[in-house]
């Protein structure tokens, strides 16, 4: 390549060079003029014309003067005073704004998660159903086993026997519309009725033992119904089931699960609940004359406005229980001093009234009689 060449290649690449920073400069000049633009427009929203006007007046006057006159001072601080005033309240509700929106939007997810989940119950509650037709089957089946059998010996065969206890596991309990609304608590109705069906089927004492000891029929659905008198369900798991209302007089519940279930306004007069277990059970105005509650687990159970009279508490635990307005007459208790333990060591609600309403006296060997003073 000839130095003439070389020279002009040169050149040109200089005059390239030249442009490019021409460019930039060009371009630094557009960012700084917008910049000085933004900062001129933003300055009226941020600062406010009347406070602007007042800062370009006490400029000029100290140019001139060298000095600010009061009048100028106050006109400035008084139009800073002002237009910071008006910045807090603009960002206080740039700040409560969002804090609606993310509230609003909560709401939402919400009430989205809420649809969901009612949506999932009523699902379930469809699926559940489905296996009353199934149930249906077994209850057929156990009408021919039981045809042409007398009273005397209704048993049924292992093999149904297994069948319900399979069919009552499947009954798992679920949330359902009632009223419009979807309830609180899961429950299962499809246990209640295949309870109430076994129970008036008149099985043997065998055969509903045998169910009724492997069966769960935890949070079985059994409000309002009749069961008669000595209905069965001696070992029976009813933990969270809702009895409410529900007219079972004589009826063997000893060594029963009913933990924490809903026994408001039931009739259990004469009926047998030896050993039972019944902690947090609802027992409000429930119909106890005459039960059979020895050794009885009631810690924590609501009994207000049960009446129990002529009872049996024999070594009944009544630990943090609610007897307000309990009826006790001629209950019979275990021990002499059944009326102070009350409050001193089982700290029962409601005893301070039973102490003024009642007196012990003594019937036997440690047995004792709740009578009114």
């Amino acid at each position: 390549m000839s130095q003439e060449t070389y020279i002009k290649q040169l050149e040109n690449e200089k005059e390239i060079l030249q442009n490019r920073l021409n460019q930039i400069e060009a371009e630094k000049k557009r960012k700084k003029k917008m910049g000085f633009w933004l900062l001129k427009k933003s300055s009226i929203p941020l600062l406010g014309i009347r406070l602007k006007k007042s800062i370009q007046n006490a400029i000029v006057e100290y140019k001139h003067s060298k000095t600010l006159s009061v009048d100028t001072v106050a006109d400035v601080t008084s139009n800073i005073v002002y237009r910071f005033t008006r910045i807090g309240i603009f960002a206080f509700f740039m700040t409560i704004v969002p804090s609606l929106i993310l509230i609003f939007q909560t709401s939402l997810l919400y009430n989205q998660n809420k649809y969901i989940n009612n949506q999932t119950s009523l699902i379930e509650a469809d699926r559940r159903s489905s296996l009353v037709f199934l149930m249906g089957d077994v209850l057929g089946d156990l009408n021919e086993e039981l045809k042409y059998k007398g009273s005397g010996a209704r048993n049924i065969s292992k093999t149904l026997e297994a069948r319900i206890v399979s069919l009552c596991m499947a009954m798992k309990p679920y949330r359902y519309i009632d009223d419009g609304a979807l309830i609180k608590d899961p429950i299962s109705p499809e246990r209640g009725q295949l309870l109430f069906s076994l129970l008036k089927s008149d099985l043997s004492a065998e055969s509903s033992q045998d169910i009724l000891n492997s069966a769960d029929f935890h949070y079985t659905d059994l409000k309002l119904v009749n069961l008669g008198r000595d209905a069965r369900l001696k070992y029976a798991r009813l933990d969270f089931s809702d009895f409410s209302d529900a007219q079972m007089p004589a009826a063997n519940l000893e060594r029963a699960e009913l933990n924490d279930a809903i026994l408001s306004g039931i009739n259990l007069s004469d009926a047998t609940l030896k050993n039972a277990k019944m902690r947090r059970a609802n027992l409000e105005k429930a119909e106890l004359l005459s039960a059979d509650l020895t050794n009885a687990n009631l810690t924590q159970a609501n009994l207000k406005g049960a009446d129990l009279s002529e009872a049996k508490l024999w070594g009944t635990n009544m630990i943090n229980a609610n007897l307000e307005d309990v009826i006790l007459d001629n209950a019979i208790v275990h021990r002499s001093d059944w009326l102070s333990i009350l409050s001193d060591s089982l700290n029962v609600r409601g005893a301070s009234h039973i102490r003024d309403t009642y007196k012990l006296v003594k019937q036997g060997k440690q047995q004792y009689l709740l009578q009114r003073k």
